[in-house]
């Protein structure tokens, strides 16, 4: 499945969940599946949790 399905779906999705149940159950499912990506890619391996705390703490990295 590529990114522009995958964003397609889920644009989809949360329009459904908008139209049925109003735009804070799109606001919780949107928050929802950010985090579900977080966790998948902290699991996969594919996001350094070091890293990602580093980068929000607004510390710099060495360039090597």
């Amino acid at each position: 499945m590529t990114a522009r399905t995958l964003g397609l779906v889920l644009g989809f999705a949360l329009g459904v969940v908008w139209v049925a149940f109003g735009f804070g159950a799109a606001l919780l499912v949107a928050v929802l599946a950010f985090l579900g990506w977080l966790v998948g890619g902290i699991v996969e391996g594919r996001i350094n949790v070091v890293t990602l705390w580093e980068d929000l703490q607004g510390r710099r990295r060495d360039l090597i």
